[in-house]
């Protein structure tokens, strides 16, 4: 059990860097702090939903159909939930500013004749900027589709994701959550190496002033660049399904 499924759930949680298991929290302890179950959340959402057709006059009756009125605890989902959504939506446009700043860095190494002649660090430029890129298209879809899910029944959707005592090890919804974050890391990562690249491979007399690689040896960057976008874009679609969900 330990090698069929503990070992590759952390070795791809580490590869995620840890950010589902981190929106996993954030979102557990929300629903602990509003204390109320995931079946009256879903109670709550019904009479809420009886009460606005009645008030909009579609249920008519010859005597008052009273649904009772909120209690203190769905309230107070309802303020946390609506309070959560907004701090991600934030974090997506605190995150989507720092992938634009991370490649216009990307792009003025790349004008650096030294850097260009050096192919570790051009690859690894080519690298970050495609998690970039990634990190920034995902955070784009996230604000536009999050808008609508300040609805509490969108709330109930996501308790019982929490609750779930198994998920997929490769796609859930705590990876869908990091999926921005993580791609933003890992650019970050890439970058820092494509600098001490740059800096410990260039400059020097002893230096060569042109890398040249054969096509044999150019073959692992290059498919390494090309399996990197091909994730990006398999996410990709994962994360439309996802939403197509919710």
């Amino acid at each position: 059990a330990f090698l069929i499924d503990t070992l590759p759930r952390q070795i791809y949680l580490y590869f995620l860097l840890c950010l589902p298991y981190m929106y996993f929290s954030r979102v557990a302890h929300l629903f602990e702090e509003a204390e109320i179950s995931l079946p009256k959340i879903k109670q709550a959402v019904v009479e809420a939903s009886r009460k606005a057709h009645e008030q909009n006059g579609i249920i008519t009756h010859n005597w008052k159909f009273g649904p009772p009125a909120p209690n203190a605890a769905y309230l107070n989902l309802q303020r946390t939930w609506e309070f959560f959504i907004d701090s991600l939506m934030r974090e997506w446009r605190t995150l989507n500013i720092v992938s634009v700043l991370l490649l216009s860095a990307i792009l003025s190494i790349l004008q650096i004749e030294m850097a260009v002649n050096d192919p570790v660090t051009v690859y690894t430029a080519l690298l970050s900027m495609l998690c970039a890129l990634m990190s920034l298209l995902y955070g784009c879809v996230y604000i536009i589709r999050f808008g609508s899910m300040r609805k509490v029944s969108k709330a109930a959707m996501w308790a019982a994701e929490a609750q779930r005592s198994t998920t997929c090890i490769l796609w859930n919804v705590w990876v869908f959550l990091a999926m921005p974050a993580t791609w933003l890391a890992w650019s970050m990562v890439l970058y820092l190496v494509c600098i001490m690249s740059l800096v410990w491979r260039t400059g020097s007399s002893d230096d060569p002033k042109s890398w040249n690689l054969t096509s044999t040896q150019a073959l692992f960057p290059r498919t390494t660049v090309t399996v990197v976008m091909g994730l990006g874009i398999i996410y990709f679609g994962l994360i439309v399904n996802t939403l197509r969900r919710y």
